[in-house]
């Protein structure tokens, strides 16, 4: 499961590493990002990350609006800011942490979400020093938590699926039927050629 999303920022107001992992301790989560990541570097890849000790990460790019073709932006985003921050989900843990990053950004710093060419903006009293307490773990529960629970409801509303037993052997069987159908037309070329 992959789940793409961006928000727009101003670049001037990125907060570092450091800060964005204070702010997100505010939530009752502890987020730790590789020593060497600041938001305003373009990764282009996976950036492996801690969250309440367990092992997570996304995939993440930053692009400058200018480098992007304005017919690809929703309306408003040049109001939104000048930087596009891309984030690539691989899974629940994944996900529920860009969520919270998401989250976080929007509050403190007015980051604006896009997510399937949709733009969000951010609401008029969120900005620096604004309240995370609607986020905090106490209320909405950990990444861990809800990734735990995205995949016992998954689990219960769609099982997996039975593999047919005779799938494998069917697989076998069509990847053999056009080598040895050619190899029958070429054995009767032979045996014609030699009978003539």
């Amino acid at each position: 499961m992959s789940i793409d999303s961006a928000l727009i920022v101003h670049k001037a107001a990125l907060p570092t590493a450091a800060q964005l992992v204070a702010d997100t301790a505010e939530t009752g989560v502890t987020i730790v990002f590789p020593a060497d990541f600041e938001l305003d570097q373009n990764v282009g890849g996976w950036v492996p990350v801690t969250v309440d000790g367990e092992a997570s990460g996304f995939n993440y790019g930053v692009q400058s609006l200018t480098g992007i073709d304005p017919a690809e932006l929703p309306d408003g985003a040049a109001e939104a800011g000048d930087t596009l921050l891309a984030f690539g989900a691989q899974g629940s843990l994944s996900a529920e942490t860009v969520t919270l990053i998401h989250a976080v950004m929007g509050r403190r710093y007015r980051a604006w979400l896009l997510i399937e060419d949709e733009l969000l903006a951010p609401e008029d009293d969120w900005g620096p020093g604004a309240s995370l307490d609607d986020i905090h773990v106490d209320r909405r529960g950990t990444p861990a938590t809800l990734a735990a629970d995205v995949e016992a409801y998954v689990a219960q509303h769609y099982p997996p699926i039975t593999p047919d037993p005779h799938a494998r052997t069917k697989d076998l069987l069509k990847q053999l039927v056009v080598p040895l159908l050619i190899f029958a037309a070429l054995g009767g070329f032979y045996l014609w050629s030699q009978l003539q």
